[in-house]
């Protein structure tokens, strides 16, 4: 993340709460969180976010991600970019 977490979230600096607790330990860029780290935050909001909408998943989406290993790295991160997008524009 190049930019701080206030250009993708309402934190604004000064304000207090989880956004301001985790930037003072992570820094403003959460430079300092490795990218397991980063990637057990993903899915921890992920499903804190399915569980808010409790929709069904079809099957054939499960089928596919059990055949995920198949997929290399960039592929994977690259899905996580485009499915996130997708989440954020297609609500």
């Amino acid at each position: 993340m190049t930019k701080p977490i206030g250009y993708y979230t309402s934190y604004t600096p000064g304000e207090e709460g989880l956004l301001a607790d985790m930037q003072e330990e992570w820094g403003a860029t959460f430079e300092s969180l490795n990218n397991c780290e980063r990637l057990w935050m993903i899915v921890k909001l992920a499903e804190d976010l399915c569980a808010e909408n409790e929709n069904d998943i079809r099957s054939s989406v499960e089928d596919a991600m059990e055949r995920m290993d198949e997929l290399p790295s960039g592929d994977k991160v690259g899905l996580i970019e485009a499915l996130v997008n997708q989440v954020k524009h297609f609500k």
